[in-house]
């Protein structure tokens, strides 16, 4: 059984946003797979880099997307994001990076996140994207 299991329930409706969502949920399944092997604290870092590197690309990608469409609530949802990133650089930057706290940290977050935050925006966009 995965770490992140991925449903119905996390999708937006936006293709592309759910693609990369998904794509979130398979690098974090990776990095837990990876934890629980005990691969080389290496190999893990860079992982954590690489998966940190997407998520800027995701919620960069998420913003302008939400701009071009006017999301009433963008501030808000880009606090979230900003909040997010805050939280992870404080656990990844640690000298010793306790690895099973990323790990309950990405799970909590990213459910959240997508079932709240995410699914408010993807009912929103929708609509709007699918009358064009």
């Amino acid at each position: 059984m995965p770490f992140l299991e991925w449903n119905d329930n996390f999708l937006t409706g936006i293709k592309e946003i759910d693609q990369q969502h998904k794509k979130m949920f398979n690098m974090v399944n990776a990095l837990y797979e990876a934890v629980r092997l005990k691969v080389d604290k290496k190999f893990l870092i860079n992982s954590i880099n690489t998966l940190n590197n997407y998520f800027e690309t995701h919620f960069k990608f998420e913003e302008e997307l939400l701009e071009r469409y006017g999301y009433p609530e963008i501030e808000k949802h880009k606090e979230e994001h900003e909040g997010f990133k805050r939280s992870f650089k404080e656990l990844i930057d640690q000298e010793e990076v306790n690895f099973s706290e990323v790990l309950k940290h990405l799970k909590n977050w990213w459910v959240s996140h997508l079932l709240v935050h995410d699914k408010k925006y993807g009912n929103f966009l929708a609509g709007k994207i699918n009358s064009q």
